[in-house]
């Protein structure tokens, strides 16, 4: 098994790195739309606070399912139903061979910790990039934020008259707010899944009836085939009555 991996990837996966050290959600999902992880298509609110939730969390105590689902279930149910994440096939090779160095480590060694040993590495990687600031640097880095800062002072005029415009649009009716209500949308999807559970329900006891009648009269062939159709939308009805189960466990826990 060979491959390699492209230096425009190889950067975006080091800045991914350095993005999740410096637990900025923002740049974080920049990079993974950078790398074909994440589609920036519809609302990604929920995934930058999903995201700045376990950034928040990356160095301490894991939070329990409860925990999460309390801070932040509402966000991942809305990613749940968007799923905007992908798994480009980049991530699959950087992934067989982390598993795969990790499982010899195991093999040679029962106490083999992947993270201790790649600790040193990634320390380099943080005092390389320390290294590479050089003074110039440093001096056009303050002088850049000088410059943001001045001129987020002089556009504050304009941005406070901007809030007027759209304070009287909104009082005039000209403007119109979308509004994503996640509990509409947990409720029409329960009751899609309970109306889809009614159909096969419905049709999986016409073939049972069709296929007893079929019996009866000595058509086997056919009989027999109602049967499997029939447990064919029994299994369905069975996995729908779990989706609703699952999703008033789910209401219960948020």
């Amino acid at each position: 098994m060979m491959g390699e991996i492209k230096s425009f990837t190889r950067e975006r996966l080091l800045e991914l790195f350095y993005a999740m050290y410096e637990k900025d959600a923002k740049k974080v999902m920049q990079r993974l739309i950078e790398l074909g992880a994440l589609q920036p298509t519809g609302d990604l609110s929920s995934v930058r606070r999903s995201v700045q939730f376990f950034l928040d969390h990356l160095q301490s105590q894991a939070p329990d399912q409860q925990q999460t689902l309390s801070a932040i279930g509402e966000d991942l149910f809305a990613i749940a139903q968007d799923q905007p994440f992908r798994f480009p096939s980049t991530f699959a090779f950087v992934l067989r061979a982390f598993s795969t160095l990790e499982g010899i480590g195991y093999t040679l060694n029962p106490n083999f910790s992947f993270a201790r040993i790649a600790a040193p590495y990634a320390q380099e990687l943080l005092d390389m990039r320390q290294k590479q600031i050089t003074p110039p640097q440093l001096v056009e880095e303050i002088r850049k934020q000088a410059d943001d800062a001045r001129s987020y002072t002089m556009s504050m005029p304009h941005r406070v008259q901007r809030i007027e415009e759209f304070t009287k649009q909104l009082e005039a009716g000209d403007l119109k707010l979308r509004v994503r209500v996640l509990e509409s949308e947990r409720a029409a999807r329960k009751a899609t899944t309970l109306q889809m559970a009614t159909i096969y329900t419905v049709l999986g006891g016409t073939l049972l009836n069709l296929g007893i009648t079929m019996s009866n009269q000595g058509n086997v062939a056919m009989g027999n085939g109602s049967f499997i159709a029939a447990g064919i939308f029994m299994t369905l009805f069975v996995r729908s009555m779990q989706r609703v189960k699952m999703l008033d466990k789910f209401e219960k826990m948020i």
